[in-house]
């Protein structure tokens, strides 16, 4: 089953082919990132001009590279949102991780909260439903 992953300002698909196409950006830096569809594998390839000299922990922002919206959360600044349609399902959406090094996903379908990743229950609370 072919999972889409779109902006949820524009509505543009961001993994037309195997990957997903985001900007990245840190400081004055910019460039592109390719991230896997599947939550959980935090495998990606990075502009190198943004990802060197980057610390765990820094916070770096998503864009769209249709519509150049910021892709922060609304429920967490810590995380970048996404949405996600698998053919024949419901719509949910998916929060990752906006700080290098942590690996924390997160599949919200309604009041379901499925987390992936080493991080994903680390720290502090996460409220990704404004309580």
């Amino acid at each position: 089953m072919k999972t889409h992953l779109a902006c949820p300002h524009c509505r543009a698909t961001l993994n037309p082919s195997v990957k997903v196409l985001l900007v990245v950006s840190y400081r004055s830096r910019k460039g592109m990132i390719l991230l896997s569809p599947q939550p959980g594998n935090f495998k990606y390839v990075c502009d190198p001009t943004v990802e060197k000299g980057l610390e765990p922990g820094d916070l770096v922002k998503f864009a769209c590279p249709v519509c150049h919206a910021d892709l922060t959360s609304r429920r967490d600044k810590r995380f970048a949102e996404l949405q996600l349609h698998q053919q024949g399902g419901s719509r949910r959406i998916i929060e990752f991780s906006r700080e290098f090094g942590t690996h924390a996903t997160f599949v919200i379908d309604g009041d379901e909260i499925t987390a992936f990743g080493d991080d994903a229950d680390d720290g502090d609370e996460i409220n990704f439903f404004g309580a």
